[in-house]
């Protein structure tokens, strides 16, 4: 039987500053309730596309994955892949987390679904209702490929109405420069240029599409660019990916993957709950985190050559296109840790 998990000091905290300050305050923890998508955008770093298999979470598997995350004490969301492809059981698994006290903080969405203000208003209203507090929309060039600037806008308009200005977690630029961002990928050069001054981490779909715009160095290179989520803290090797008070988010996936952002998996919720991975020291998960954590890329590359066969690229783009190869070479023999599938085809 599920129990109330969600926190009522992070609910005064998001009362008090909003959603995104307290993301930024807290880090977050996220439900990834498909790798199926409406759009499939250049810069994904999970593969998320239309075409995939309807693999999504059931209702009652993800309130009690909520349940799981709100015992991190992260700002908990729901993310995909898109969601909202799957409203009637993403609506149903929040209505039985609502009755638990284990709604998710907010929402992410690529705004696909938001045709008109009825649907928008009524699924932004339901949401609230059920104890969603706010909706992190996508707005960029690799999105406005796909979803007509008017839909992100619609949304925007709808979350700063429903949930206040605080609570609307996306891009604040003005109608006109969101309708620009679809002039971007419509010209090589425009395209190759946001890409070199806002360079994407270079794994998934954006590892395929784009490392074609970003320099050449090689492996071993001492200035090949790290990248990586949010560098900020000046830790050694790749250690601020997984040392639970550093890493910005912790996941859960359709099949129970308990990950960071970067496709290597943890553990299973079937055996150990998010938070106790957390506990833990993810950066203690298994060895090859552990080469990650003292040796960066290079380490685990290395690592995958001598005892495993990989072979080294003459060049890359990135530390994380090198960890990215080498970690889609050393899911042919361990494909329980570098998981699942979506990220790495």
């Amino acid at each position: 039987m599920s129990c109330r998990s969600r926190s009522p000091v992070i609910d005064a905290l998001i009362d008090d500053v909003g959603i995104v300050a307290a993301s930024a305050r807290l880090h977050v923890a996220g439900v990834l309730f498909t790798y199926r998508c409406s759009i499939r955008c250049r810069h994904c770093l999970f593969g998320c596309r239309e075409d995939l298999p309807d693999t999504v979470m059931a209702s009652r598997q993800l309130a009690d994955v909520l349940e799981m995350l709100h015992e991190t004490g992260r700002v908990v969301h729901v993310a995909g892949g898109e969601a909202m492809v799957y409203w009637e059981t993403l609506a149903e698994g929040i209505r039985l987390a609502a009755a638990e006290g284990n709604a998710p903080h907010f929402i992410e969405t690529n705004c696909s679904f938001a045709t008109d203000d009825r649907v928008v208003e009524r699924r932004l209203a339901f949401l609230q209702e059920h104890g969603v507090r706010g909706v992190l929309a996508s707005a960029d060039p690799y999105h406005q490929e796909w979803v007509p600037p008017e839909r992100f806008l619609r949304v925007r308009d709808w979350t700063r109405r429903i949930f206040g200005e605080d609570n609307f977690y996306g891009n604040g630029a003005d109608a006109a420069d969101i309708e620009a961002l679809t002039m971007v990928t419509q010209a090589e050069g425009r395209l190759r240029a946001h890409v070199g001054t806002h360079p994407p981490v270079m794994v998934g779909t954006s590892r395929r599409e784009l490392s074609q715009y970003l320099d050449d160095f090689a492996p071993d290179d001492p200035d090949l660019p790290m990248a990586g989520w949010r560098r900020t803290l000046d830790l050694p090797a790749c250690l601020e990916q997984f040392r639970a008070d550093a890493i910005w988010e912790i996941h859960v996936d359709p099949y129970g993957n308990v990950q960071t952002n970067c496709g290597i998996i943890l553990g299973k919720t079937d055996t150990i709950r998010p938070a106790a991975v957390l506990a833990a020291g993810p950066e203690h998960a298994n060895r090859f985190v552990e080469c990650l954590c003292a040796a960066g890329p290079l380490g685990l590359a290395k690592l995958a050559r001598d005892e495993y066969g990989f072979e080294f690229p003459e060049f890359v783009t990135q530390g994380c296109e090198l960890c990215f190869l080498a970690r889609r070479h050393l899911r042919k023999t361990h494909p329980d840790i570098f998981g699942p599938a979506e990220v790495y085809e």
